[in-house]
């Protein structure tokens, strides 16, 4: 699995218990000091290293080929703000069937990025979802969403890698 866009080190502890002992986690961050808060906070929640996570410290598109093997990922999740710029080095990294996963903050980031992966012809159609969070006041019978709400945290796009020489068949849509 691959991770881009360390930051705290939060979602890289979530992945490394979601892979267990068995799996491992290669994660990239341009910033040395966010690699490095990234590896204290893992650290402190394990009470350990893990030895199936390695922290590059640099550019995806320029690190991901001398470091994952072409074909070999199973995943990729990027967490960084231009997630297009990533994505044909991401489709060389990923087996074909694996899964291209980006949160992406903003509408236009949204768009940009479905359309990267559906311009290099290599992943499904990219499918996305917006991240919501509604709270409710349970009181006896009295249950009903929360007055106030936190209307937009992001959105997640995903989409998996086609084999060489696949074609996805055509949209077929409805006449308007």
């Amino acid at each position: 699995m691959v991770e881009a866009g360390v930051g705290s080190g939060a979602l890289s502890i979530w992945l490394l218990r979601a892979i267990g002992e068995s799996g491992r986690l290669t994660s990239f961050e341009r910033r040395e000091e966010f690699a490095d808060v990234a590896r204290d906070n893992v650290a402190s929640f394990f009470g350990y290293d893990p030895t199936s996570w390695d922290v590059v410290v640099g550019d995806l598109v320029e690190q991901l080929p001398g470091t994952i093997e072409r074909e070999t990922a199973d995943r990729v999740v990027l967490d960084m703000l231009a997630p297009w710029e990533c994505v044909d080095a991401v489709a060389d990294a990923l087996t074909p069937g694996g899964v291209l996963l980006c949160y992406i903050a903003t509408v236009t980031q949204l768009s940009r990025v479905a359309e990267a992966i559906r311009g290099t012809g290599r992943f499904t159609d990219p499918s996305s979802t917006e991240t919501m969070i509604r709270g409710w006041h349970v009181e006896g019978l009295a249950v009903r969403p929360d007055h106030r709400m936190i209307g937009h945290t992001g959105f997640l796009l995903t989409a998996r890698r086609l084999a060489d020489g696949a074609v996805l068949p055509e949209l077929k849509r409805r006449p308007s």
